[in-house]
């Protein structure tokens, strides 16, 4: 279960970095905003709970995004066709697996910090929310509306 936790959050984070690359600032910071409104809502943060939460959230997403440009620059790279040995290929394959575990690891070290501030069933709640979330995102891109509320 574990493992399938980190690979669900390590799929969010790449889905919302690939999407902030290529969009407009007031559209990302319209999205932060729900995100923040939806989990709040879905978690059931207390206003004392959110006041400790939310730093350290933010946090997390500016170290998983830090993570994720690093990723896309290594995949960006994987685009140069002049790069065919297998050498190269080798050591970009390892870098890209180095990424993922240190993002895993930072999943891990922030789980070990919102247990500290939330109760467990939060804790839970938010990485659900986070999925829901992200559907959500996933259907408003398909409608092309991004300015519906969240439910």
């Amino acid at each position: 279960m574990r493992t399938t936790l980190f690979a669900a959050m390590i799929l969010f984070c790449s889905m919302q970095l690939m999407a902030q690359r290529h969009m407009d600032p007031k559209m990302i910071e319209r999205i932060k905003s729900k995100k923040v409104a939806f989990l709040t809502e879905q978690v059931g943060l207390t206003s004392q709970e959110g006041q400790k939460f939310w730093p350290v959230y933010n946090k997390l997403e500016k170290a998983r995004l830090d993570l994720m440009d690093r990723k896309s620059d290594l995949e960006e790279f994987t685009d140069d066709k002049t790069i065919r040995s297998e050498e190269t290929y080798r050591k970009l394959a390892g870098e890209m697996v180095g990424l993922h575990m240190k993002e895993a690891k930072l999943i891990e070290e922030y789980n070990l910090k919102f247990l500290s501030i939330l109760p467990a069933e939060k804790v839970v709640k938010l990485y659900r929310s986070e999925r829901k979330f992200r559907s959500y995102l996933m259907q408003e891109m398909r409608k092309g509306d991004g300015d519906k509320p969240v439910k």
